[in-house]
């Protein structure tokens, strides 16, 4: 291509983004985009009408006897238009690995040659084609000291030695650039050695190595131990690294070598030991027992103050002492425990003593003690631990535990017998006072005259007194795990029915009970009895807490293979955080007056024992002031027979 228009040629080139360095056919450089100017740190006006080797290190001027320049086009065929890998110059000396890409056109005085320059991120990668790496390397090595040298004898001893170091091993010239390296310090820096070899350490971040290089080449011995970032690689390493100044036959400074060390084992192991020794300083410091170590004559090695104070004696008072010459003639009952431990080399857990056993002096005092015999890694034993607990005010806890439970199984058998006998005692003389009262009721049917009010009023006293009795009784048997049960199917929707036509004929008209019965009968599996139990008590309860009347609903639908009972109510409701204890015995909600409202608090502990024992849940949803929902669910007749136990063997009712 030719270009008569200059200032066209130089449009046409500032249009690119990358950054380009533009020569003549006399390797001049013409022209620098400002991208290349910001890469190299030069200004076009600079370095133009510069020979290109203004931006070479002086020993890459010439390759295999050509102008560099003229070697890159050379391969520019066999490159493939891949780019090449070597180093420039920036102002001020430093070298800077880039991807060259070259290329020219024309001929003569319109020859021009551009070289495209891409910076690479941290490491580079050598192009895979044929020719690309050799072209690379070459670029990258040549001029090096190692490279130019024979090799004697010596030298391949010297090589041997390095390569198969356990260190990594580098040299360095004057420039400096490492010249030589093994593979055990390519793995430690974690770049290959074709990248190694030929590094300026001088472009390198650390300033702290570039510290110790320069003051190796003048002379000096200095020491490097950090983390190293690479610069070919995002490895970091721990690393400890030693540079000595290499000089030759005239005692004049031509180099260096460096020796490095990965440490980052030996960094953890020194960590993990500090940590262990942290933790095991913390442990004693902070444990709430007593812990102490002895050596295999039984002198203390270390102990806490918890022990310490245990022993009533300061710790260092322990220190290279035996138990016997800290506590007296208590420390000897403890010695002959601790060599039975050595002699079998066995742990001994929980040994409980008391002061009395070791005739200690003082309060009584109970111990709970653990000894572990400590062995080394190679079998050695190296001393016993001991772990001891006080557990005086566990132990005291156990008694008035002990004692409190022994009161409290008398209380509860006085209670049964009480609520027994009084039950029984008081339902005696009810029983002939309710037929009694019923054939009051038959005479006046027959128009003799007496008040029916007085008669039925006194009837359903009789009835609730009757009914509190039963629960007083269901209540202990509930207690005692001893509520009979008479299973059978029960048709529920029929069941359901029966006990709202009893509750509707003995209350008054301010209440109604409405029945929403299920599109089909419901079975279930159980005690027709109880289940009635049930059914009622929920019902009363509505009736009793809806004070100003209303309609009572009473629902029976199939939920899956459960049968849903809901009784809702317009009346006071319950509170949200007395909800959950509502089931509970004698519990009564702290808006229940008990003058206004009777009962013992029985009946909802009791359903919720039948419900349960039916395999059934009960539950109740409430807002205060809007009423309440109670809810029964029962396993369905065919479901049920798989998980209900067979019917109990308990007398009938």
């Amino acid at each position: 291509m030719t270009c008569s228009d200059g200032g066209e040629f130089k449009l046409l080139i500032e249009a690119v983004a990358d950054p380009l360095v533009v020569c003549d056919g006399q390797e001049r450089i013409v022209h620098l985009t400002r991208a290349a100017e910001r890469l190299l740190g030069w200004t076009a006006e600079e370095l133009r009408g510069q020979p290109f080797t203004t931006l070479v290190p002086q020993r890459l001027h010439h390759v295999e006897g050509c102008p560099v320049l003229r070697y890159l086009l050379q391969r520019q065929p066999s490159q493939g238009g891949h780019p090449t890998l070597m180093p420039l110059q920036r102002h001020g000396g430093e070298e800077l690995l880039l991807e060259v890409t070259t290329g020219h056109a024309g001929e003569g005085a319109h020859e021009r040659i551009v070289l495209s320059l891409r910076r690479l991120p941290e490491a580079p990668s050598f192009t895979p084609e044929p020719f690309g790496k050799d072209v690379s390397l070459k670029l990258w090595h040549s001029g090096h000291v190692a490279a130019t040298r024979e090799f004697n004898v010596a030298d391949r001893l010297y090589q041997l030695i390095t390569d198969n170091a356990p260190l990594g091993i580098f040299h360095f010239d004057r420039t400096p650039v490492i010249t030589l390296c093994n593979d055990y310090f390519a793995r430690i820096i974690g770049s290959p050695k074709q990248l190694l070899i030929g590094l300026n350490l001088l472009t390198l971040r650390d300033e702290r190595i570039k510290d110790c290089i320069r003051a190796t080449l003048q002379g000096e011995h200095t020491c490097y131990e950090q983390s190293y970032a690479s610069v070919t690689s995002t490895k970091v390493t721990p690393v400890r690294a030693l540079f000595a100044p290499c000089r030759d036959e005239h005692g004049e400074v031509g180099g260096g070598v460096g020796i490095i060390e990965d440490v980052s084992e030996q960094l953890r192991a020194e960590e993990e030991r500090a940590t262990q020794a942290a933790l095991v300083a913390t442990l004693l410091r902070t444990a709430p027992i007593g812990m102490a170590f002895l050596d295999p004559q039984m002198r203390y090695v270390r102990i806490n103050d918890m022990l310490a104070s245990m022993n009533g004696q300061p710790v260092e008072e322990h220190i290279g002492r035996k138990p016997h010459e800290v506590l007296g003639r208590a420390g000897i009952r403890m010695e002959q425990v601790f060599q039975g431990v050595l002699d079998s080399g066995k742990p001994l857990e929980q040994l409980e003593l008391s002061s009395q056993d070791i005739r200690m002096e003082g309060p009584l005092r109970h111990w709970a003690i653990s000894l572990y015999p400590v062995h080394g890694q190679d079998g050695r034993l190296l001393g016993l631990g001991a772990v001891v607990e006080d557990v005086t005010e566990r132990k005291q806890a156990e008694q008035e535990r002990a004692r409190l439970f022994r009161e409290a199984q008398e209380a509860v058998r006085m209670r049964d017998d009480f609520l027994t006998i009084a039950s029984h005692e008081l339902k005696t003389p009810l029983t002939p006072l309710s037929l009694r009262l019923a054939n009051l009721e038959r005479r006046l049917e027959h128009g003799q005259p007496v008040d029916p009010s007085a008669v039925r009023h006194a009837r359903h006293h009789l009835l609730r007194l009757t009914a509190l009795i039963n629960d007083l009784l269901d209540a202990s048997h509930v207690q005692s795990g001893g509520l009979a049960l008479h299973r059978q199917p029960i048709q529920l929707d029929s069941l359901a029915e029966r006990v709202i036509h009893l509750a509707q004929g003995s209350h008054d008209g301010v209440h109604h009970i409405e029945f929403h019965p299920p599109p089909a009968p419901l079975q279930v599996l159980g005690d027709p009895y109880r289940l009635e139990q049930v059914i009622s008590n929920l019902l009363e309860n509505a009736l009793q807490y809806s004070p100003d009347g209303g309609t009572i609903h009473v629902s029976l639908e199939p939920r899956g293979d459960l049968a849903l009972l809901s009784v809702k109510d317009p009346g006071i409701g319950i509170p949200a955080d007395q909800q959950q204890h509502l089931f509970e015995r004698y519990f009564r909600a702290r808006n229940v007056s008990t003058h206004s409202y009777g009962g013992l608090g029985l009946g909802l502990y009791i359903c919720h024992d039948i419900v349960e024992r039916h395999g059934g849940r009960i539950w109740v949803e409430s807002d205060v002031g809007h009423g309440s929902t109670f809810h029964v669910a029962l396993p369905t007749y065919p479901e049920a027979q798989a998980g209900v136990a067979p019917p109990s063997e308990h007398p009938a009712h």
